[in-house]
């Protein structure tokens, strides 16, 4: 099948005219006979048809126990595509996109594909192949985390590695093509070219790229070969969403900026998009029939921010705003940051939760990710977290975390905690104190989930399940205690509001409860016998 029958002179004369409006310069010829110039895509993973946004946390964290066909078939469903282009695509790969043809391609040129349709979209006129990965080697702290709980190989690596192999194959049809790789995930494939060439990966882009990526293409385009590693160029202005996204994502900020050293982003300034832009992103998720949307920020309650204080009004009134929308359903967020939190009142609390949720009287479980890290706030500190601690002092750092969470939860959210296991320079007596804080909340209506940590920097050893004591583990069993009792329940809640299906639903239900049985099993044994 051949999705692109325009002429050479044809191809060009768009080149040409779309170069023309934008100011760049004129792109060298490229032949279209067979396939797209630039195909990119994703792994299963991160372009499915999930309804909601913790369909897609539960579909990352499975690992190889869960088969294949219950992954493709009830966890991460194929999104629909229509002439070889995905209607559905994640936030990144749209985002590419869009700086491609504000760069000077043509919108005839680029593709964003399914994995599924990579055969046809890959041919002669094929020049680039760019991949989008959030966990290509599987070494997020998610991704150890669940192998070390749930046994086997994380899905989000096992499925990227099959796109990989695929490519592989289908670069024979397009032997001029190099193959591209940004993201999420791109840091793990730094100093790592091994990986990458067992990939077929043959150049990396790091960071926010949509300053340069069309310059980049072009010039492999073109014939040349850029660096294996290339440093990616934030943008003047974030390009607006050309297609629809996963869950409706859409940013509202992206960065962070405050320093801790186990965060991807600790380095990267929050920028935010301004209310024009991320209205406009939310109607073409409405205009393809996607009903809800999800607020992405590394802190949702910072957004608008010029200084270390929170714009309250601003947030409120962008939230009003979005609220207006015709035909907009759930309102999804993502994370916040406990700093962030002390700076709204309780009464400020309660409006933002009734404008996520809008007229739903049934959408009980709104969500938001909250980094406590560790009760102990000298070690969160000694980690980089300093700025994420505000005025509040190492030592109160866990009595400060109790409050906000409990005001959260009072006003009506459900606090998801992450926790960090295995810190540099942890001791037993920061997970003593962890521990104890996980249990004052055993009356309160969250989830909290410990993950180990892996270094970014690889200066030094990541924490594996092998270096962890009965302790670590206790801590373990304490928080999945409260999450078997509440998660449950949180997923029914959204997937119902995100309109899925009834037999989707319940099929999912039956498999967290097996896996409640055999985590419950995992935990106990090795609370008890693991090594001390």
């Amino acid at each position: 099948m051949n999705w692109t029958t325009e002429t050479s002179s044809e191809s060009l004369s768009r080149s040409k005219a779309s170069a023309e409006r934008s100011g760049k310069p004129r792109l060298k010829n490229r032949a279209v006979s067979k396939g797209f110039a630039v195909v990119l895509s994703a792994d299963r993973t991160l372009m499915a048809d999930y309804g909601v946004l913790f369909d897609g946390m539960i579909s990352t964290s499975q690992t190889s126990r869960t088969p294949t066909f219950m992954m493709k078939g009830l966890l991460a469903p194929a999104v629909k595509g229509r002439g070889g282009r995905a209607l559905r695509a994640p936030l990144g790969l749209r985002r590419i996109e869009s700086a491609l043809v504000e760069s000077g391609w043509s919108a005839q040129e680029v593709a964003v594909v399914r994995p599924e349709d990579l055969a046809a979209a890959v041919g002669s006129a094929t020049r680039v192949i760019g991949l989008s990965s959030g966990d290509p080697l599987g070494l997020g702290m998610n991704s150890t985390t669940m192998e070390a709980i749930a046994g086997g190989r994380i899905q989000t690596a096992r499925f990227f590695r099959r796109l990989a192999e695929r490519l592989k194959n289908l670069r024979r049809l397009a032997g001029e093509s190099r193959v591209v790789m940004g993201g999420p995930g791109a840091w793990q494939l730094l100093g790592n070219n091994g990986a990458a060439q067992g990939l077929g990966i043959d150049h990396v882009v790091t960071g926010y790229c949509e300053g340069n990526i069309g310059e980049i293409f072009a010039k492999i385009a073109e014939g040349e070969t850029p660096p294996a590693v290339i440093e990616g160029a934030a943008p003047a202005r974030i390009p607006a969403l050309r297609g629809a996204t996963v869950m409706g994502n859409v940013e509202i900020s992206r960065g962070c900026g405050l320093g801790c050293r186990f965060c991807a982003l600790a380095r990267a300034p929050m920028v935010h998009l301004s209310a024009e832009a991320i209205l406009s992103d939310i109607e073409t998720n409405l205009a393809a029939g996607i009903r809800n949307t999800s607020l992405v920020s590394e802190d949702v309650f910072r957004w608008g921010s010029k200084s270390g204080r929170a714009d309250v009004g601003a947030l409120l009134g962008l939230l009003a705003e979005i609220r207006r929308l015709p035909g907009l359903g759930l309102i999804q967020i993502d994370h916040a940051n406990i700093l962030t939190v002390t700076q709204f009142s309780d009464d400020e609390l309660s409006e933002m939760r009734r404008l996520f949720r809008g007229e739903s009287a049934r959408h009980d479980y709104l969500w938001l990710n909250l980094g406590v890290e560790t009760a102990s706030g000298e070690l969160l500190a000694a980690n980089g977290g300093r700025a994420k601690m505000g005025p509040i002092e190492p030592e109160r750092w866990g009595d400060a975390c109790l409050e906000q969470v409990r005001r959260l939860a009072r006003a009506g959210f459900f606090p998801l905690v992450s926790l960090v296991v295995g810190l540099p320079g942890e001791t037993p007596r920061d997970v003593e104190r962890t521990l104890a804080w996980v249990r004052e909340l055993r009356r309160e209506r969250l989830a909290v989930f410990p993950l180990l940590h892996v270094a970014l920097d690889g200066a030094r050893e990541n924490f594996k399940a092998a270096d962890m004591t009965r302790l670590h583990w206790r801590l373990f069993r304490e928080c999945y205690d409260l999450n078997f009792k509440w998660i449950p329940a949180l997923c029914w809640d959204n997937q119902r509001d995100g309109a899925g299906a009834l037999w989707r639903r319940a099929a999912q239900q039956c498999l967290g409860r097996f896996q409640t049985v055999w985590w419950k099993s995992v935990f106990a044994l090795r609370s008890t016998w693991g090594p001390s």
